[in-house]
């Protein structure tokens, strides 16, 4: 049950792209192209997971007990490089496509390991931050088309109606007590 408040938790009330900002330019520029977004998202969740685990896994087994916690952010850097390479040379490779992104995926893992206690906890966090973002999307595009509508002069106006559209959808999540859904706060 924790873990469905944890995936709630993150994935609606606490959304990495809103109150963290991560992915916030990467997710207004999004194209329509729709295959090139679903290679993208499976590279991404991919390497997030595996970077996830395996830093999970170092920091709890050997960075916990050399008393050495506070180097896991490069630790974790380097194991995201190198996941992070062998995906996209692989991705490259197999359909000839380019789905470089650095910053997003390496937000996500540090928040999951930062906020985590556990493996689990680790995946769960991961998948509703991914989860966040994808809910986030279709939002994005029927701002763009609504937007296509109104005339040629949408990429002017389109930054900053998106950036209000933001405010006040983030205002609107602000305005509920979600207090209940992070039982690990409270106690």
């Amino acid at each position: 049950m924790i873990y469905i408040d944890t995936f709630l938790y993150y994935t609606l009330f606490s959304s990495i792209v809103l109150f963290y900002g991560i992915g916030l330019n990467q997710i207004s520029i999004i194209g329509n192209e729709l295959s090139r977004q679903i290679i993208f998202f499976i590279k991404t969740i991919l390497s997030i997971f595996s970077t996830s685990i395996l830093t999970y896994l170092v920091v709890a087994f050997i960075l916990v007990p050399l008393e050495l916690v506070e180097i896991f952010p490069v630790i974790c850097l380097l194991i995201f490089i190198a996941f992070n390479s062998f995906a996209e040379g692989l991705v490259r490779l197999t359909t000839g496509t380019e789905t470089t992104e650095f910053i997003i995926s390496f937000l996500i893992v540090l928040i999951s390991i930062f906020q985590s206690n556990s493996i689990l906890d680790t995946m769960v966090i991961c998948l509703s931050s991914i989860c966040g973002i994808l809910i986030l999307i279709p939002f994005i595009h029927v701002l763009r088309n609504r937007l296509i509508v109104f005339g040629h002069s949408y990429f002017e106006r389109y930054l900053c109606i998106f950036f209000i559209f933001l405010a006040i959808l983030l205002l609107l999540i602000s305005v509920f007590d979600v207090s209940w859904l992070n039982v690990g706060v409270i106690k």
